[in-house]
């Protein structure tokens, strides 16, 4: 067995699935593989395969270099027997970049890479491991890989590679069949793809013909025909093809399918197979991301007694201007209703769907608030966590960029620093437990019409005195 040489991870691609959009723990980094099988020139001993991994790009630490930011990554591959026996292993080190830190820390980025091999036919466990040098931090990917034999006379496929896309080749290691195959290491497409593209290729047909006919049928997870797609006739010159295609599969169910190609080429035919699963797009997703946001406030949907009117003003209290506020205590319940409904629509960052991004995050803070800093709490117990000065500056921020804990001390009480550098070019919030039981008050901010003490410091550590 004989690997490729020089693994350079050179692609970025975003993925519109939002399964990926959490970053991995410190010790498990993410890693993403798939493989697929060719015929090696003109030998019967071996098959040529290609093993294409992915790695999150936001789990590596980023350096500033002369061209923007890079990270490194150590990768070991160990091909092994099913039985167990180590045929062949290699390591190298692979570089990620990046235009700036903020492009590094996005979410949901795939840097794609790709090992080659000649292997002998038969079964195998490959395992993947990735270490960040700079923490430690670790990743296994291990899969079974079935190498399939090809031989000189019969018509065979080969194995199926599905790709996010497939554009115009340049001069990377994906290029086959004179276009850039963009390997899908998760077999994962969502309904915002709309395509599912898969490359093959067909070996020792009959020239005498000079076409063959594609047959797609796509079964479900429970072994049900669920797509029989028309065949399509391919031309040929010579004794091999590839096969660039793909299907629709924006109405496509979510859920898993298995891909069944077949090739016919008069009395011969030849079949691979595969599985894919399909994941709804960002827009069904959205959806029920609000449904479940919203599931612990009715109110938010319908207003349809007195306590829920009282409810929907203490959730909107921080966001609401006052003539908003005035005018919603003087309506009926039922205005009520159509008053919510003009609030959030006015509030709306995109009124063209379905969802409101705006609502639905408000009612996550919200309820991230009372789950964080209520005093209390019990079946039968309002929380009062959107009532405290952390509640409320979380419900109207959000989450800080990064916060700063101090414990009490011989020279300071207990303090929290919330850092916000997206907010008015940046500001704070200083808060202070001044009775040491974990009743944080805001003492301090730069951010405007917010509560200012200049003098703050001094409050921190009581036995200094003001001069």
């Amino acid at each position: 067995m004989k690997f490729g040489a020089g693994s350079i991870l050179i692609l970025t691609v975003m993925l519109a699935v939002i399964s990926l959009t959490e970053k991995a723990s410190a010790d498990d980094l993410l890693i993403w593989a798939d493989y697929a099988s060719f015929k090696y020139s003109d030998s019967v001993e071996k098959s040529y395969v290609e093993i294409y991994y992915s790695l999150l790009r936001n789990q590596y630490d980023f350096q500033p270099d002369s061209t923007g930011y890079h990270a490194y990554v150590d990768m070991t591959v160990i091909i092994a027997t099913d039985s167990g026996l180590v045929v062949d292993s290699s390591g190298w080190r692979v570089g990620l970049r990046a235009n700036s830190l903020i492009e590094a820390g996005l979410p949901n980025f795939l840097n794609n890479d790709i090992i080659s091999a000649q292997c002998i036919p038969g079964n195998y466990v490959v395992t993947l491991k990735a270490t960040n040098p700079s923490t430690n931090a670790t990743g296994e990917k291990q899969f079974k890989m079935v190498v399939p034999a090809f031989n000189q006379t019969d018509m065979s496929v080969s194995q199926i590679q599905f790709a996010y896309n497939i554009v115009d080749a340049d001069n990377g290691p994906f290029v086959k069949g004179g276009k850039k195959i963009i390997p899908d290491t998760r077999r994962i497409f969502s309904h915002d793809d709309k395509i599912a593209y898969f490359y093959g290729e067909v070996y020792n047909l009959d020239t005498t013909s000079q076409e063959f006919a594609i047959n797609l049928r796509i079964f479900d997870g429970n072994g049900n025909l669920y797509k029989d797609i028309p065949p399509l006739t391919q031309t040929f010159v010579g004794r091999s093809a590839t096969l660039l295609n793909g299907f629709n599969i924006s109405a496509f169910r979510s859920g898993f399918y298995r891909l069944l190609l077949t090739i016919a080429q008069g009395d011969d035919t030849a079949f691979t197979e595969k599985y894919f699963e399909i994941t709804p797009g960002k827009l069904e997703w959205d959806m029920a991301h609000e449904k479940q946001e919203l599931a612990d406030f009715p109110e938010a949907i319908n207003i349809t007694n007195e306590d829920e009117a009282r409810k929907f003003r203490n959730e909107i209290l921080y966001i609401a201007g006052r003539d908003e506020l005035k005018q919603y205590d003087a309506l009926t319940l039922a205005a009520k209703n159509n008053f919510a409904r003009a609030f959030w629509q006015k509030r709306d960052p995109d009124p063209s769907t379905p969802v409101n991004e705006f609502k639905t995050e408000h009612f996550r803070r919200f309820k991230f608030a009372n789950e964080a800093y209520s005093s209390f709490s019990g079946p039968n117990v309002e929380p009062n966590g959107w009532k405290t000065d952390m509640g409320r500056v979380y419900i109207v921020y959000g989450p800080p960029s990064d916060e700063e804990n101090h414990q009490s001390s011989m020279e300071e009480l207990p303090w929290k620093r919330w850092n916000y550098d997206k907010v008015e070019g940046g500001v704070y919030f200083i808060f202070l437990d001044a009775s040491g039981y974990g009743d944080y008050k805001l003492i301090h901010s730069t951010a405007r019409n917010e509560r200012k003490d200049e003098n703050w410091e001094y409050r921190i550590s009581p036995s200094t005195t003001v001069k």
